[in-house]
C-alpha cells in the first residue's frame, strides 16, 4: 500500500501535462482531462481506504528520491498517509472534483479557460503534497505550489486593476508565511542534528536533540510554524488578505479560499503538534489566537455589504474556532470541524451569485429602511465605535502597510541618490573581490573575515531594496535581484569551510533563470513595448508564451520547489550557525524581498489592461 501514495500525484500531474497539450477552445478535452484525473484520485482514495481498514489503520509512509544528501541533512521527496491525511484528502478530491463540474459550465467560453483547468490541477497537486508530505521538505515544496496558485488564480481577470493589485497583496504576506515555515525547518535541522520525517514525530525526544539553547528553539520553531499557519489561515493580524483574495471567479474563490487552501494552517499545527503540544504556554498562544480571530472576524462579517467578503469572514471565524480545538488537544475535532467548514463555504459561494440576484430583487419590492441609532448612551457610542471598527475590518490592512511595507518604501528611497550605472559598476567589482576571498580565505586574518558575511548580506539588502522601489526600467530591477543573489550567495560562502557544490547549485539556478529573464525583457524592449514598472502595462494579451516563459524565470529566481535555486538556500542556510542571528534576520529580509519585487515585476509587465486600442478596458473592480 505504501507505493500507492505516489499516484496520488502522478496523476494529476500527467493530467495538468495533458491539459496543457489543448487550447482555450477545446473545452470538452481539457474538462475531461481534469475530470478523469480527480475521479481517478477519488476512486483510488476509496480503494485505499478498503485496504487502510484491512490493515488496522496502520500509517503509511513512503520513502520517495533522495535530491540531495548533505551529512546528516538528507533532501527527499517522501510521503506519510494516516487518519488526518486521509480525511483532508478525501474532502480535498471530493470538492475539487465538484468545483470542476461546476466550472465546466460556469466558465464556458472564458478567456482564460484552459488557464483555469490547468491551475485547478496543480492547485490539487500542491494541496495532495501538503498533505501527504511524509517529512517537512516535501511539505514545503506543496505550500509553495499552493502560494502560486493562488497568485494565478486572484489575478485570474488580468485585465482588471484590482484583482492584479489584491493578488499581489496575498502573494506579499504568502511570502512571509514561505520564508517563516522555510526558517523553521531550517533550525530544526540545527535542532534535531538530522531531517525528521513525520513518522518519527511521535518518537522524539530528549535523546534526539543537538546543540545547545533548547528552550529557545523549544519555543522559536513551533512559533515560525504557527506564524506560516496564522499566515495561510487567516488569522489576526493576518485577516484582511482573505476577502482580497475572492476577486478570482468565484469557483476559485469556493476552492481556495472558502473551503481548503484556508484551512491548510490548521493542518499544518496538527501535523507539528509534537513540537508543541507539551508546553502549555505555547497552546495558550494559540488559544488566544483563535479567540481573538473569532471575535474579530464575527463582528466583521456581520456588517460588510459583499456576500463574499462575509463568506470569507465566517470561514475565518470558524477557523479561528478551529485553532481553539487544536490547541486544546481536540485534532479529530477539528479535522471534522474541518470538513463540515469547507463542504459549507464551497456551497454557500457557489450559490452566492444567485443569492445575491435574489436578495437585490427583495429589496427593490420589499425596502425596509433601517432604524435611526441611537447614541445617548455610552453604551451605544461604544455599539457603534465597534461597528465602525467592524466595518473598516479593524484597519488591519492599513496597519499592516504602515508598519510592515511602507517602512521597506521609505529605506529603500533613501539611497535613490544611487542611479543604475553607478550601482552596477559599484557593486560588480565588490562581488568579485569577495568571490576571491570565498576561495581564498587565507589572505585576511580570520578577526576581519568574521565580518564579511554581515557586510554582504547588508549589501545585498541595499541592492535589493533599490530593486524594491525601482520604477524607471524592469531590466535594472531584475539586474539588482540577480546581484543581490549573487551577494546572499557570497555572505554564506564567506561564513565557513564547506563543499562549495552547494553554491553551484545555488548560482545555477539563479543564472539561468536570470538569463532568461533578461532574454524575455530585452524581447519586450525591441518590440519598442513599456517596460518601465510605473504601472501594469499587460504585455500578456500580446505576448502569452514570453509572459509563460517569464513567470517560470521568475519561479526558479524566487525558488520554487525542486529548482536548483530552491535546492541550493536550503543547503546553505544549513551552514549559519545557531548564533549567528543578524546574519539570519539579514538572509531572511533578502529572501523576503526578493520574492516581492520578483512577482512585482512579472505584474507590472504582464497583467492589467494593455495599452493598445483594440484590446478590451476593464473596469479597476470585478
Amino acid at each position: 500500500m505504501n507505493n500507492f501514495l505516489p499516484f496520488f500525484l502522478l496523476i494529476p500531474l500527467l493530467g495538468l501535462l495533458m491539459g496543457f497539450l489543448g487550447n482555450n477552445k477545446q473545452e470538452k478535452y481539457i474538462y475531461w482531462t481534469s475530470f478523469i484525473s480527480l475521479m481517478s484520485n477519488l476512486t483510488g482514495l476509496i480503494l485505499l481506504l478498503i485496504l487502510w481498514r484491512s490493515s488496522d489503520h496502520v500509517s503509511l509512509f513512503f520513502k520517495g528520491p533522495i535530491l540531495y544528501h548533505a551529512g546528516e541533512t538528507e533532501f527527499s521527496i517522501n510521503f506519510f498517509f494516516d487518519g488526518y491525511a486521509f480525511v483532508y484528502l478525501l474532502v480535498s478530491t471530493l470538492l475539487t472534483t465538484l468545483v470542476a463540474i461546476f466550472s465546466r459550465y460556469y466558465m464556458h467560453r472564458e478567456k482564460g479557460y484552459k488557464r483555469f483547468f490547468n491551475n485547478l490541477l496543480f492547485f490539487y497537486i500542491g494541496l495532495s503534497t501538503v498533505v501527504l508530505a511524509g517529512n517537512l521538505e516535501t511539505l514545503f515544496m506543496g505550500w509553495e505550489i499552493l502560494g502560486v496558485t493562488s497568485f494565478f488564480l486572484i489575478g485570474f481577470y488580468r485585465e482588471r486593476y484590482l484583482p492584479v493589485k489584491n493578488a499581489l497583496k496575498v502573494v506579499s504576506l504568502y511570502r512571509v508565511a514561505d520564508i517563516a515555515l522555510l526558517m523553521g525547518i531550517w533550525i530544526s535541522h540545527h535542532y534535531f542534528g538530522h531531517s525528521i520525517n513525520f513518522v518519527d514525530f511521535d518518537s522524539i525526544g530528549a535523546s534526539s536533540i543537538h546543540g545547545n539553547h533548547h528552550r529557545f528553539y523549544e519555543a522559536i520553531i513551533p512559533g515560525l510554524f504557527l506564524l506560516a499557519a496564522m499566515v495561510k489561515s487567516g488569522q489576526v493580524p493576518f485577516s484582511f488578505w482573505l476577502p482580497r483574495a475572492m476577486e478570482g471567479p468565484t469557483t476559485s474563490s469556493a476552492i481556495f479560499y472558502g473551503s481548503l487552501s484556508v484551512h491548510i494552517g490548521v493542518f499544518l499545527l496538527i501535523r507539528t503538534a509534537p513540537l508543541w503540544e507539551d508546553n502549555i504556554y505555547f497552546q495558550a498562544l494559540i488559544l488566544l489566537i483563535g479567540v481573538a480571530t473569532s471575535i474579530t472576524a464575527t463582528l466583521t462579517a456581520r456588517v460588510q455589504s459583499s456576500i463574499k467578503t462575509q463568506i470569507a469572514y465566517s470561514a475565518i471565524a470558524q477557523i479561528g474556532l478551529m485553532f481553539i480545538e487544536v490547541a486544546l488537544g481536540f485534532y479529530w475535532l477539528a479535522m471534522i470541524h474541518f470538513a463540515s467548514n469547507a463542504f459549507l463555504r464551497c456551497y454557500q459561494l457557489l450559490v452566492s451569485p444567485s443569492v445575491l440576484s435574489y436578495r437585490i430583487h427583495d429589496q427593490f419590492f420589499n425596502f425596509t429602511p433601517p432604524l435611526p441609532q441611537k447614541t445617548a448612551s455610552f453604551f451605544d457610542k461604544i455599539k457603534l465605535s465597534v461597528y465602525v471598527l467592524s466595518v473598516k475590518e479593524f484597519n488591519l490592512d492599513k496597519i499592516m502597510y504602515r508598519f510592515l511595507w511602507n517602512p521597506l518604501k521609505k529605506i529603500g528611497n533613501l539611497f535613490s541618490f544611487l542611479d543604475s550605472k553607478s550601482t552596477f559598476f559599484t557593486a560588480l567589482p565588490l562581488f568579485f573581490i569577495g568571490l576571491y576571498l570565498v576561495y581564498h580565505k587565507s589572505v585576511l586574518p580570520n578577526e576581519l573575515l568574521r565580518f564579511f558575511p554581515e557586510v554582504f548580506a547588508i549589501l545585498g539588502l541595499v541592492l535589493i531594496l533599490k530593486s524594491f522601489v525601482e520604477r524607471k526600467s524592469s531590466m535594472a530591477s531584475w539586474c539588482l535581484i540577480l546581484l543581490n543573489q549573487l551577494y546572499l550567495s557570497l555572505s554564506i560562502g564567506l561564513n565557513e569551510e564547506f563543499d562549495f557544490n552547494q553554491v553551484h547549485i545555488y548560482l545555477s539556478g539563479i543564472l539561468i533563470s536570470g538569463a532568461m529573464g533578461i532574454w524575455v525583457i530585452n524581447r519586450l524592449s525591441k518590440a519598442k513595448e513599456d517596460t518601465s514598472l510605473d504601472q501594469f502595462h499587460g504585455h500578456a494579451f500580446e505576448y502569452p508564451r514570453v509572459a509563460f516563459l517569464f513567470a517560470i524565470a521568475c519561479l526558479g529566481l524566487a525558488g520554487f520547489p525542486i529548482t536548483p535555486t530552491f535546492l541550493g538556500e536550503d543547503l546553505m542556510l544549513g551552514h549559519i550557525h545557531e548564533n549567528q542571528f543578524p546574519l539570519l534576520l539579514l538572509t531572511v529580509l533578502n529572501l523576503i524581498l526578493d520574492g516581492l519585487v520578483i512577482f512585482r515585476i512579472y505584474s507590472r509587465l504582464f497583467l492589467g489592461h494593455h495599452n493598445k486600442g483594440y484590446h478590451e478596458v476593464a473596469y479597476r473592480s470585478s
